[in-house]
């Protein structure tokens, strides 16, 4: 187990900067996910804790060394690829292998320590097949093994479960936070599916154009979003333009007026963006409601139904749970939760 220590850690090529000077302490033990859209630096970042980039500027430290000048060999660190990164024409076993042989480890001690890494990942028994017989998930498994016999002291994955079917994932992922907690290495997890992340991480950051926006425990990102991009990105909030103004009531532009609880905060008078969870926009049957809005659609899953509403100055995503769906064409009447809703300056 080691801390990781990021210190304005930055990475330009050319003109444009993938990586914003960051700063982040992940503890020792810690489970740590990076979450953001594609090409907002996630997997650059990663790459310069690993070694396999050099940052422009700042400084990693493990355990509160630096390593910023070491090569990756040289950093006590473990890296699970996208691509798992396999060798075609070796048996599982050998895969493992080839790391400690490449460490000149001798030949007495690989053994024992490629069999008790596949064992944690149960694959022991297949350590003769050659890997191209294997299924994506236990492929999976032998990329994490093959990080894991090396025994670092931080486990690095770039989106290993993206070449998986949906069951394969959930059930990876789950192996996955299993080995973590049993060995209690540092992990950091770069993905862009926020249930992922948010299912396995201690905490998370989540990353846009570079930098990281809010970092913090899942449930803290989720119910208090520092921006409006979190609540959008990571709570699939509809953004609605508005203004504040007195008496906490917001104006929707071409739309309702509407006045927010004491415990909701909100900004100062003026040019505001209000940040409607799905969830928080509730289908009023038998209710008054707040305002009127028409059904654009509806995606019925069976235990939910996931509806855009249209109401004057602004369209919304609704989440029910159960009933028969509603059709579109049809004028409901809409509630605010207000639990489940944020409200930002512009």
């Amino acid at each position: 187990m080691a801390t990781l220590t990021l210190a304005g850690v930055a990475r330009r090529y050319g003109a444009f900067t993938a990586v914003q000077p960051t700063t982040l302490e992940i503890a020792s033990g810690e489970f740590f996910a990076v979450l953001g859209p594609s090409g907002c630096g996630k997997t650059t970042l990663l790459r310069l804790i690993a070694g396999y980039e050099q940052p422009d500027g700042g400084t990693v430290a493990i355990d509160g060394d630096d390593v910023t000048a070491l090569p990756p060999r040289e950093r006590g660190i473990g890296m699970v690829f996208q691509n798992y990164a396999l060798f075609p024409h070796m048996s599982v076993f050998e895969n493992v292998a080839f790391g400690l042989r490449a460490q000149r480890v001798p030949g007495p001690a690989v053994a024992p320590r490629v069999t008790a890494a596949l064992e944690s990942v149960a694959m022991a028994a297949k350590a003769s097949h050659p890997v191209t017989a294997l299924s994506g998930g236990e492929q999976q498994r032998v990329a994490v093994a093959r990080a894991m016999v090396l025994r670092p002291r931080i486990l690095l994955f770039d989106e290993p479960l993206s070449n998986l079917d949906a069951a394969l994932r959930l059930e990876t992922r789950e192996e996955i936070r299993r080995l973590q907690r049993s060995t209690g290495i540092t992990t950091v997890y770069v993905t862009h599916d926020q249930g992922e992340a948010m299912a396995l991480a201690d905490r998370m950051a989540i990353m846009r154009a570079g930098r990281v926006e809010q970092a913090g425990p899942p449930v803290e990102l989720y119910e208090r979003p520092a921006t409006p991009f979190v609540a959008s990105f990571l709570g699939g909030a509809s953004l609605i333009p508005c203004a504040v103004g007195p008496g906490r009531r917001i104006a929707i532009e071409g739309g309702a007026a509407l006045r927010v609880p004491e415990e909701v905060c909100i900004p100062e008078a003026g040019p505001a963006l209000l940040a409607v969870k799905p969830e928080a926009a509730v289908i009023a049957r038998g209710e008054r409601g707040d305002f009127e809005a028409a059904v654009l659609s509806a995606e019925y899953t069976g235990f939910t139904t996931a509806y855009r509403l249209e109401a004057p100055g602004m369209i919304l995503k609704a989440l029910a749970v159960s009933g028969a769906p509603i059709a579109p064409g049809t004028r409901v009447r809409v509630r605010i939760d207000w639990r489940h809703c944020s409200v930002y300056g512009r």
